[in-house]
């Protein structure tokens, strides 16, 4: 009956031409609604009878709405179909959290009612507590759904001046909040903020990148290759020293037969060398890779430039790009576990997965950062590690040329 509640109420919508947010938005209080009406109709006088039964049927019953309702929403199954299992158990891991909370809370608050006295004691700390919950329970849900496969939702979500005062007062959130992210945004990128993004003014593009130090860093920006993680994984990096390549940790990780490919057609063997999850960066020996090193510099708000990589895996792409500032944010590793903080850019540039480890550069050509992430919320916004952020790393990687463990996959 929910399921059918919200099916109708988005069906108007769609009929009357909302946008997804508004029917997203009209489709969940109606389903709340009758929710709660069967709740307090149907359910709470079952529950004190059959608890156990009722608790297996609203887990499964949770868990199939759950997905029936995000595919209607984004309108993909397929999309959700490989991803049913992690929703599945973010449900039934929170239905069974609430009937135990409701277990042991009950008995409790039946012995306060029998006393006339304790009743504005227990209306008054049930008003704190709900209040804190919902508030609690809006900001969990609204980090969890920051990075949905929704640009109005999303947009929403990482502008709204509530979540962000909340977001500001909490503690960090568990690092399995970054997983489920992950399995709702359903990008191959990592998120490079464990809370909101920061929302700083669009500066404006460059009218051309058709300079000879872009097309200088356009010829040396190479396309890599890993098999594992179930196929082909593909990403871009640079020549960092003579023999030595730069490119994201999340791209090699958990795979082999790394290579890497020129502009020209040439593919050349590589050893990953050095191996760092949390700042995700990853250095390679190519031995045979005669290319010099992309000169560096620094940038400031407003540089110029554009952003270079293969999209996909596939052809070269050069994409105007401008920095609109850096920020040093707190983030999680490539395996959304530990809490890390990078000194990163802020851009305006289009990337997709397969740009992961291509160069930021400036109007000269000169590397500025590295890309590394990308907004969901802001299309057209892309995250890259300053050069003084991965300098570490690529002075570490000097005269090594022994392979190292590259770890379990990160996406």
């Amino acid at each position: 009956l929910v399921y059918v509640a919200g099916l109708l109420s988005w069906g108007i919508g769609d009929a009357a031409g909302w946008t997804s947010l508004q029917k997203i938005a009209v489709a969940s209080v109606v389903a709340f609604t009758v929710s709660e009406t069967l709740e307090a109709v149907v359910f709470t006088p079952l529950r004190n009878r059959f608890a156990p039964a009722v608790l297996l049927s609203a887990t499964i019953g949770a868990a199939v709405d759950s997905w029936l309702f995000l595919t209607l929403a984004f309108g993909s199954l397929a999309f959700f179909w490989g991803q049913f299992w992690g929703k599945t158990e973010m449900i039934v891991v929170g239905t069974i959290g609430s009937s135990i909370g409701f277990w042991v809370g009950e008995p409790i608050r039946l012995r306060l009612l029998a006393r006339p006295q304790s009743g504005r004691v227990d209306s008054l700390g049930g008003a704190i507590f709900s209040a804190i919950a919902v508030l609690s329970v809006s900001w969990f849900l609204g980090l969890s759904l920051a990075r949905v496969p929704s640009p109005a939702l999303s947009t929403a979500i990482q502008r709204s001046a509530i979540l962000r005062s909340l977001d500001a007062l909490a503690p960090r959130p568990p690092a399995f909040l970054a997983q489920v992210q992950g399995i709702i945004a359903g990008v191959n990128f990592p998120s490079a903020f464990s809370g909101l993004e920061p929302t700083p003014s669009a500066l404006p593009l460059p009218a051309s990148v058709d300079t000879p130090g872009i097309r200088n860093a356009q010829a040396e920006t190479l396309r890599v290759q890993g098999f594992g993680c179930g196929g082909i994984v593909f990403g871009s990096g640079f020549p960092v020293a003579p023999g030595l390549v730069l490119t994201n940790a999340h791209v090699v990780a958990g795979t082999h037969g790394t290579t890497v490919d020129s502009t020209g057609g040439a593919s050349f063997g590589a050893r990953v060398v050095l191996f760092d999850p949390e700042r995700d960066v990853a250095i390679l020996s190519v031995p045979r890779l005669a290319a010099p090193a992309l000169p560096q510099a620094t940038a400031d708000s407003g540089t110029q430039g554009a952003a270079i990589g293969y999209p996909g895996g596939g052809n070269e792409k050069v994409s105007a790009a401008v920095v609109d500032g850096q920020v040093r944010a707190e983030g999680r590793d490539i395996y959304g576990q530990n809490l890390v903080v990078r000194s990163i850019w802020i851009a305006e540039a289009d990337v997709q997965p397969g740009n992961s480890g291509g160069p930021l550069v400036n109007l000269n050509g000169d590397v500025v950062g590295v890309i590394f992430a990308s907004s969901t919320s802001n299309q057209g916004r892309a995250f890259a590690l300053t050069d003084a952020e991965v300098q570490p790393d690529i002075d570490a990687a000097q005269g090594q040329t022994q392979p190292v463990p590259v770890g379990p996959c990160a996406m």
